[in-house]
């Protein structure tokens, strides 16, 4: 049996794809019968990628904080983003909690940077939770500090060369959700 090492995947960037890297991440590591948590913050949409996941049950461990208000944190007045910000919180708590209680060989935090970016989840949690439960760790969003940068194993810049957006193409179910 090979051993396993911990790593830390950062996937960042304006482009799309940081998503659905980590979703591939996560389907190879169950193929390969590892105990995978993925996390998503930030997020309320129902999509493709939850449907998929969630049939790999016996594998793969959803988990998405429970959000009062749906749609974009940027959308939300600054007494919803507050209120957004504590489900957050509690949700990253319950995650400290899992994390701490069964063994994952690989974590994904889809959607963490954000939420470190933006002062919801504080940096220093999610670094402490790294560094003590060593396995892989699969963290996605559009910037990186230079601590998590300078710490990372891997990563990858997804960048934007053309996308149909740019012509007013709204997001489509099945590409971009």
């Amino acid at each position: 049996m090979e051993s396993r090492q911990g790593f830390l995947h950062l996937y960042i960037g304006e482009g799309k794809g940081k998503t659905t890297s980590a979703v591939g991440m996560a389907i190879r590591a169950a193929g390969r019968d590892w105990s995978v948590l993925f996390c998503q913050f930030l997020k309320s949409a129902d999509t493709g990628e939850l449907k998929v996941l969630s049939g790999l049950k016996d594998r793969i461990t959803l988990f998405r904080p429970s959000m009062r208000h749906k749609g974009f944190f940027w959308d939300q007045t600054p007494g919803q983003r507050e209120e957004t910000g504590a489900d957050l919180r509690q949700g990253w708590s319950r995650i400290e909690e899992m994390v701490g209680s069964q063994s994952f060989d690989m974590v994904v935090l889809d959607e963490i940077l954000d939420a470190v970016y933006l002062g919801l989840i504080p940096e220093s949690q999610v670094i402490n939770l790294i560094r003590k439960y060593p396995c892989e760790w699969v963290l996605t969003g559009r910037t990186a500090s230079e601590v998590l940068v300078n710490q990372a194993d891997y990563i990858t810049r997804m960048e934007p060369v053309r996308h149909p957006y740019q012509k007013g193409i709204r997001a489509r179910r099945g590409i971009e959700y």
